[in-house]
């Protein structure tokens, strides 16, 4: 007979390590559970020289989620170094459900840009912290004109889904938003434009790493993201 000594740590290692979402195409700048929280891209400030080539036309991404639900966002800075600059959204915040893969194989890239071969830039993607604050992992990017090596194979895990906010509500920052679309507790902002300070390590979240929504050159709308997603529900 197995004592209760024994079974506990038998359970326990039944649950998965990971509990926040890995960023795995293009390729993450760096990687570390515990600061996550901290913004911008993870705590990991410095680019990376292995940049991952893309499409000047659109982009493939791949995550791996580690909560059940989430408010997710995609920012794009451009240049070199962007800083704490994501002044570019891609897409706006919206609704995921389900833990496992998370594909999202053709977001466009904005003709306003002037995305020529060759240019330099670097992906955020956030989502909103457990309990409150964000969570954040940073790729830096090449746009070329020449072949790319996207991920053979972009899918979503079973009972992976996503679905747009309102309006409102897509138009604040992830990391002000809960995974139903409403404001955290003690947010200033409801249009994503204030300063969000925690995190879901408990460390504090500086006023320059929150995503700059309102100044967004472009965004795309839920029409075309939905578009997006079941393209990717497609390849199951």
């Amino acid at each position: 007979m197995l004592c209760h000594s024994l079974l506990v740590p038998f359970f326990a290692a039944l649950v998965p390590v990971s509990a926040h979402f890995e960023l795995n195409y293009p390729t993450v700048r760096g990687f570390n559970e515990d600061n996550l929280g901290t913004g911008p891209c993870g705590g990991f400030d410095t680019p990376t020289s292995e940049r991952t080539s893309v499409s000047t036309t659109s982009l493939v991404l791949a995550l791996r989620m580690g909560h059940d639900e989430n408010a997710v966002q995609v920012l794009m800075g451009m240049g070199d170094n962007p800083g704490n600059n994501f002044n570019i959204t891609l897409v706006s915040t919206f609704r995921e459900e389900g833990l496992g893969e998370f594909c999202l194989p053709d977001i466009p890239l904005p003709s306003n840009l002037g995305i020529m071969d060759g240019m330099n830039a670097t992906i955020q993607v956030v989502t909103n912290g457990d309990p409150a604050g964000g969570l954040y992992n940073c790729a830096d990017i090449t746009f070329t004109t020449g072949t790319v090596n996207p991920p053979s194979q972009c899918t979503n895990g079973t009972g992976v889904n996503a679905s747009p906010f309102p309006s409102q509500a897509a138009a604040r920052n992830a990391n002000e938003s809960t995974p139903q679309g409403q404001a955290q507790s003690g947010s200033t902002s409801e249009t994503g434009s204030s300063s969000q300070s925690g995190s879901a390590t408990g460390s504090s979240t500086a006023a320059t790493s929150t995503p700059t929504g309102k100044a967004a050159a472009a965004s795309v709308g839920w029409g075309l993201l939905g578009a997006v997603f079941l393209g990717a529900a497609a390849l199951l």
